[in-house]
């Protein structure tokens, strides 16, 4: 229990300097306040376009979608807050940053992943509460506290799918020392994959965002149930329960690739 409370005043440490650091500088602030709500909020727009000048995608109408996406964004704007470490573990890698980690008598993943606490990044969750809030009204979602409870693990779960693919690929640096260009083509997948149902991919690849890469636990298979549509995969206690069991196995697994890169860790360069 003392080894927790460590940890967690020192996560509390670390977040308070990020904040401080990061309010130096207000009009990066109301930059990213204009542009991030602007990028996800277009989305949405293109949603309602396809829809409205198509058909619905594979009986999901623009609410359901809307749904779909606002959950999704969700998980997506609290990795961005939690997990953005992972997206430079490359400059870590060239920089040599893990040597100072790797001296302190403290866990080294936890050190890197909870040394930038992006306060800004909650910027990121506006427009998903926003959308969400907005298509849970549409499709007559029940604000019950069972479905709150939900739709907590739901997200929670998310989250740590999200974050275990970025810790992951960001991995890849420690072997090759470039990883960068692969998080970006991450995050680009993770935005398309969790826009639209997974039911529009072949079963090939519906598999394979299901059993290899969980993406489809994220938000797929959830506002499946929520919905109460057919459900394409069927699962004992429902989704509720599985996307934060996805989501702790992909962590369990993401955290075993960490700690076997960070063994060919190399430090700086001359």
């Amino acid at each position: 229990m003392s080894g927790a409370k460590h940890y967690l005043s020192v996560f509390g440490y670390y977040a308070k300097l990020a904040i401080q650091r990061q309010l130096e500088y207000p009009l990066f602030l109301v930059s990213w306040l204009l542009m991030i709500p602007t990028q996800y909020f277009a989305g949405i727009w293109m949603l309602r376009i396809i829809v409205d000048r198509f058909q619905p995608l594979h009986g999901w109408g623009f609410n359901d979608l809307a749904f779909l996406y606002g959950l999704g964004l969700l998980s997506h704007g609290l990795v961005v807050v939690f997990f953005i470490p992972t997206w430079g573990t490359e400059f870590a890698v060239i920089r040599g940053e893990f040597d100072r980690l790797l001296l302190r008598p403290m866990n080294v993943f936890f050190q890197f992943v909870t040394g930038y606490f992006n306060f800004i990044g909650l910027i990121d969750l506006i427009p998903g509460v926003v959308i969400f809030v907005y298509a849970a009204h549409m499709v007559n979602f029940g604000w019950g506290f069972d479905n709150i409870v939900k739709l907590a693990l739901v997200v929670i779960g998310g989250l740590f799918i999200r974050g275990s693919l970025y810790t992951i690929v960001g991995a890849i640096a420690f072997w090759t020392k470039r990883s960068r260009s692969l998080i970006n083509m991450s995050v680009a997948t993770l935005e398309r994959t969790t826009m639209y149902p997974l039911t529009l991919y072949p079963h090939a690849v519906q598999a394979t965002l299901t059993f290899l890469f969980p993406i489809g636990f994220i938000s797929f298979y959830p506002a499946e149930s929520f919905l109460g549509k057919t459900e394409s995969l069927e699962l004992p206690l429902g989704m509720a329960i599985w996307t934060p069991v996805a989501g702790l196995v992909s962590m369990t697994v993401a955290y075993a690739v960490f700690r076997f890169g960070l063994r060919r860790y190399e430090s700086a360069g001359s």
